[in-house]
């Protein structure tokens, strides 16, 4: 079994605008850079054949090309934030992307939890009393205005997800797009 999902990953040059933005914020486990991603389908923890399934099946898909943008922060978790992110700005062709990918993936066999899906790269996970609500809502509030430039997506990834006591290590297995056809 692998852990796995399905993601947009983010180009180094808006890494590096989301980690000066990280850096400002008043929480103490944020995500390593490395690991900065827009995920579109998690599929859990994943058998090998199921995988290779829709492995084929990706390999198939025309990924649109997108303009992808970051803008503002957001937490998930009303009572009790757990996520702390920046929002990617609504795309219409992102989330019919999205769909599409769901649709193909459940068509392979995964069963999948419902989700809304709300675009965005993580840039903290939160723990209760290893942050200070109200400082984080300020933040959160302070730095609406936050932008990435834009970039193109051209391609979706594959990732591997490994966890350790210290935070999620993601690799990518395989990359999907006009360049690796």
């Amino acid at each position: 079994m692998i852990r796995a999902f399905l993601a947009l990953e983010v180009p180094a040059h808006i890494r590096s605008q989301l980690v000066l933005q990280q850096y400002l914020l008043p929480v103490d486990r944020k995500v390593p850079p490395e690991n900065f991603h827009i995920t579109l389908v998690f599929l859990g923890d994943s058998p090998l054949d199921r995988l290779e399934e829709l492995h084929l099946a990706l390999d198939k898909v025309r990924v649109p090309e997108m303009r992808l943008r970051i803008k503002g922060l957001g937490l998930f978790g009303k009572d009790k934030p757990h996520n702390l992110h920046a929002v990617v700005t609504p795309d219409e062709g992102l989330s019919r992307f999205q769909a599409k990918l769901l649709t193909l993936a459940r068509n392979c066999g995964f069963q999948l939890t419902p989700r809304r899906f709300s675009p965005h790269v993580t840039l903290s996970y939160l723990r209760d009393g290893s942050f200070d609500r109200r400082e984080l809502e300020m933040a959160v509030v302070r730095d609406a205005q936050f932008a990435t430039d834009p970039f193109d997506v051209q391609e979706v990834a594959l990732f591997r997800s490994v966890l350790r006591p210290d935070g999620a290590v993601h690799d990518v297995l395989e990359r999907y797009g006009p360049e690796h056809r």
